[in-house]
Protein backbone atom coordinates (compact mmCIF):
# COMPACT_ATOMS: atom_id res chain seq x y z
CA UNK A 1 0.00 0.00 0.00
CA UNK A 2 3.08 1.93 0.22
CA UNK A 3 2.46 3.00 -3.53
CA UNK A 4 -0.61 4.83 -2.56
CA UNK A 5 -0.61 6.04 1.35
CA UNK A 6 2.02 7.97 3.01
CA UNK A 7 3.14 5.51 5.48
CA UNK A 8 4.10 7.95 8.17
CA UNK A 9 2.86 5.92 10.91
CA UNK A 10 3.87 3.32 13.06
CA UNK A 11 1.40 0.50 12.88
CA UNK A 12 1.65 -1.64 10.04
CA UNK A 13 -1.38 -2.96 8.17
CA UNK A 14 -2.56 -6.17 9.89
CA UNK A 15 -3.87 -8.79 8.03
CA UNK A 16 -5.35 -10.92 10.77
CA UNK A 17 -8.08 -7.64 10.21
CA UNK A 18 -9.58 -9.16 7.69
CA UNK A 19 -9.46 -12.69 9.11
CA UNK A 20 -13.35 -14.05 9.99
CA UNK A 21 -14.85 -10.97 7.85
CA UNK A 22 -16.45 -9.64 5.04
CA UNK A 23 -16.14 -6.43 2.87
CA UNK A 24 -18.62 -4.94 0.88
CA UNK A 25 -17.84 -2.71 -1.87
CA UNK A 26 -19.92 0.39 -2.35
CA UNK A 27 -19.65 3.07 -5.18
CA UNK A 28 -20.39 6.91 -3.77
CA UNK A 29 -20.98 10.03 -6.10
CA UNK A 30 -20.10 12.70 -3.99
CA UNK A 31 -18.93 16.47 -4.61
CA UNK A 32 -18.28 15.36 -8.58
CA UNK A 33 -16.64 12.66 -7.17
CA UNK A 34 -17.12 8.64 -8.08
CA UNK A 35 -15.92 6.76 -5.02
CA UNK A 36 -15.40 3.08 -4.46
CA UNK A 37 -15.40 2.36 -1.00
CA UNK A 38 -14.29 -0.88 0.69
CA UNK A 39 -16.01 -1.29 4.13
CA UNK A 40 -14.83 -4.40 6.41
CA UNK A 41 -17.63 -5.94 8.54
CA UNK A 42 -16.70 -7.80 11.85
CA UNK A 43 -16.05 -7.73 15.38
CA UNK A 44 -12.78 -5.71 14.94
CA UNK A 45 -13.62 -2.45 13.17
CA UNK A 46 -17.62 -2.24 14.97
CA UNK A 47 -18.80 1.07 14.25
CA UNK A 48 -15.52 2.04 11.84
CA UNK A 49 -17.09 -0.25 9.50
CA UNK A 50 -19.62 1.28 7.17
CA UNK A 51 -20.33 4.70 5.34
CA UNK A 52 -22.30 6.51 7.83
CA UNK A 53 -25.32 8.84 6.68
CA UNK A 54 -23.37 11.89 8.57
CA UNK A 55 -20.67 11.37 6.46
CA UNK A 56 -22.30 11.17 3.50
CA UNK A 57 -24.53 14.28 4.38
CA UNK A 58 -20.89 16.63 5.23
CA UNK A 59 -19.74 15.89 1.31
CA UNK A 60 -23.10 16.76 0.03
CA UNK A 61 -22.76 20.20 2.70
CA UNK A 62 -19.54 21.71 1.32
CA UNK A 63 -20.56 20.81 -2.48
CA UNK A 64 -23.72 22.94 -2.20
CA UNK A 65 -21.77 25.21 0.20
CA UNK A 66 -18.89 25.37 -2.98
CA UNK A 67 -15.89 24.79 -0.85
CA UNK A 68 -12.86 25.59 -1.84
CA UNK A 69 -10.09 22.63 -1.58
CA UNK A 70 -7.19 23.02 -3.22
CA UNK A 71 -4.81 24.07 -1.33
CA UNK A 72 -6.54 23.12 2.27
CA UNK A 73 -4.72 21.30 5.13
CA UNK A 74 -7.14 19.41 6.61
CA UNK A 75 -7.54 16.70 9.10
CA UNK A 76 -10.12 13.89 9.43
CA UNK A 77 -11.23 12.87 13.64
CA UNK A 78 -12.82 9.25 13.53
CA UNK A 79 -12.33 8.80 9.62
CA UNK A 80 -13.63 5.25 9.71
CA UNK A 81 -13.96 4.38 6.07
CA UNK A 82 -12.52 7.64 4.95
CA UNK A 83 -14.92 8.71 3.03
CA UNK A 84 -14.78 12.97 3.56
CA UNK A 85 -11.11 12.99 3.68
CA UNK A 86 -10.40 11.60 0.59
CA UNK A 87 -13.08 13.45 -1.32
CA UNK A 88 -11.62 16.06 0.11
CA UNK A 89 -7.72 15.22 -1.11
CA UNK A 90 -9.03 14.04 -4.77
CA UNK A 91 -9.91 17.87 -4.95
CA UNK A 92 -6.60 19.53 -3.95
CA UNK A 93 -6.80 19.70 -0.11
CA UNK A 94 -3.78 18.42 1.97
CA UNK A 95 -5.35 15.87 3.78
CA UNK A 96 -4.16 13.54 7.13
CA UNK A 97 -6.86 10.77 8.09
CA UNK A 98 -6.90 9.64 11.53
CA UNK A 99 -8.67 6.84 13.74
CA UNK A 100 -7.75 4.15 16.06
CA UNK A 101 -4.63 2.07 14.85
CA UNK A 102 -7.28 -1.11 14.09
CA UNK A 103 -9.13 0.74 11.52
CA UNK A 104 -6.07 1.83 9.54
CA UNK A 105 -5.74 -0.82 7.16
CA UNK A 106 -9.32 -0.17 6.43
CA UNK A 107 -8.54 3.63 5.59
CA UNK A 108 -4.96 2.80 3.69
CA UNK A 109 -7.40 0.08 1.46
CA UNK A 110 -9.28 3.07 0.90
CA UNK A 111 -7.08 5.64 -0.29
CA UNK A 112 -5.25 3.42 -2.48
CA UNK A 113 -8.55 2.11 -4.13
CA UNK A 114 -9.46 6.16 -4.66
CA UNK A 115 -6.33 6.97 -6.18
CA UNK A 116 -7.37 9.70 -9.29
CA UNK A 117 -5.54 8.44 -12.45
CA UNK A 118 -3.95 11.35 -12.86
CA UNK A 119 -2.69 11.54 -9.35
CA UNK A 120 -3.68 13.19 -5.99
CA UNK A 121 -3.57 16.72 -6.78
CA UNK A 122 -1.50 17.58 -3.57
CA UNK A 123 -0.01 14.08 -2.77
CA UNK A 124 -2.13 11.42 -1.20
CA UNK A 125 -4.17 11.26 2.16
CA UNK A 126 -1.84 10.56 4.96
CA UNK A 127 -3.02 7.57 7.67
CA UNK A 128 -2.50 8.49 11.40
CA UNK A 129 -3.08 6.47 14.73
CA UNK A 130 -4.72 9.44 16.98
CA UNK A 131 -6.59 8.40 20.30
CA UNK A 132 -8.70 11.44 21.60
CA UNK A 133 -6.71 13.48 24.45
CA UNK A 134 -3.74 10.86 24.45
CA UNK A 135 -1.37 11.41 21.75
CA UNK A 136 -3.36 14.72 20.14
CA UNK A 137 0.09 16.93 21.36
CA UNK A 138 1.71 15.43 18.82
CA UNK A 139 0.20 16.48 15.68
CA UNK A 140 0.28 20.05 14.38
CA UNK A 141 -2.41 23.07 15.46
CA UNK A 142 -1.61 24.38 11.33
CA UNK A 143 -4.63 23.12 10.03
CA UNK A 144 -7.19 24.87 7.41
CA UNK A 145 -10.58 22.42 8.46
CA UNK A 146 -10.76 20.12 11.35
CA UNK A 147 -13.57 17.71 10.22
CA UNK A 148 -15.64 14.40 11.54
CA UNK A 149 -18.51 12.59 10.60
CA UNK A 150 -20.83 10.85 13.35
CA UNK A 151 -17.42 10.71 15.27
CA UNK A 152 -19.83 12.37 18.57
CA UNK A 153 -21.63 9.13 20.74
CA UNK A 154 -19.98 7.85 23.58
CA UNK A 155 -20.29 10.25 26.56
CA UNK A 156 -17.44 9.11 28.46
CA UNK A 157 -15.20 10.50 24.89
CA UNK A 158 -16.42 14.00 24.80
CA UNK A 159 -14.01 16.17 27.26
CA UNK A 160 -11.02 13.99 24.90
CA UNK A 161 -12.81 15.33 21.51
CA UNK A 162 -12.97 18.67 22.86
CA UNK A 163 -9.52 18.94 23.66
CA UNK A 164 -8.13 17.29 20.84
CA UNK A 165 -10.08 19.94 18.81
CA UNK A 166 -9.00 22.68 20.86
CA UNK A 167 -5.11 21.81 19.95
CA UNK A 168 -6.00 21.05 16.33
CA UNK A 169 -7.58 24.36 15.94
CA UNK A 170 -4.73 26.35 17.69
CA UNK A 171 -4.13 28.50 14.62
CA UNK A 172 -7.95 29.30 13.68
CA UNK A 173 -8.61 26.11 12.08
CA UNK A 174 -12.33 25.69 11.84
CA UNK A 175 -14.35 22.90 12.87
CA UNK A 176 -16.96 21.09 10.69
CA UNK A 177 -19.40 18.06 12.65
CA UNK A 178 -21.64 16.11 11.65
CA UNK A 179 -23.79 13.97 13.44
CA UNK A 180 -26.79 12.25 14.05
CA UNK A 181 -28.54 13.77 17.31
CA UNK A 182 -29.10 10.44 19.30
CA UNK A 183 -30.55 11.93 22.41
CA UNK A 184 -29.78 8.15 23.72
CA UNK A 185 -26.05 8.71 23.14
CA UNK A 186 -26.23 12.15 24.97
CA UNK A 187 -24.87 14.05 21.64
CA UNK A 188 -27.29 17.30 22.19
CA UNK A 189 -25.45 17.85 25.29
CA UNK A 190 -21.77 17.99 23.55
CA UNK A 191 -23.12 20.70 21.13
CA UNK A 192 -25.00 22.41 24.06
CA UNK A 193 -22.40 21.86 26.52
CA UNK A 194 -19.45 20.41 26.44
CA UNK A 195 -18.07 21.92 22.94
CA UNK A 196 -19.43 25.69 23.28
CA UNK A 197 -17.12 25.68 26.35
CA UNK A 198 -13.98 26.28 24.32
CA UNK A 199 -15.55 26.84 21.01
CA UNK A 200 -17.88 29.22 19.18
CA UNK A 201 -20.42 26.63 17.77
CA UNK A 202 -22.81 27.33 15.27
CA UNK A 203 -25.96 25.11 13.07
CA UNK A 204 -25.42 25.21 9.75
CA UNK A 205 -27.47 22.61 8.42
CA UNK A 206 -30.23 20.24 9.72
CA UNK A 207 -32.01 17.45 7.96
CA UNK A 208 -35.21 16.57 9.97
CA UNK A 209 -35.85 13.53 8.34
CA UNK A 210 -32.39 11.66 9.11
CA UNK A 211 -31.88 13.84 12.44
CA UNK A 212 -28.77 14.90 11.07
CA UNK A 213 -27.15 18.32 12.79
CA UNK A 214 -24.11 19.73 11.29
CA UNK A 215 -22.36 22.59 13.35
CA UNK A 216 -19.53 24.73 12.74
CA UNK A 217 -17.11 25.96 15.30
CA UNK A 218 -14.00 27.42 16.04
CA UNK A 219 -11.81 27.91 19.36
CA UNK A 220 -12.70 30.97 21.95
CA UNK A 221 -9.74 33.44 22.47
CA UNK A 222 -11.53 34.51 25.38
Amino acid sequence: MSCCVNDDDPFPADECLFADTFSQDSVYNLMGQELRIIQVFGANLGVAAPVWESALQLCRYFEEQRVEWCGTRVIELGSGTGVVGIVAARLGADVTLTDLPVTLPQLKANVCANMPSSGWPSGPPTVLPLSWGEDHMKFPSDWDLVLGADIVYLPETYALLVDTLAHLCKNKAVVYLSSKMRKEHKTPSFFEEHLPRRFYVHLVHRDDNLNNNIYRASLRKD
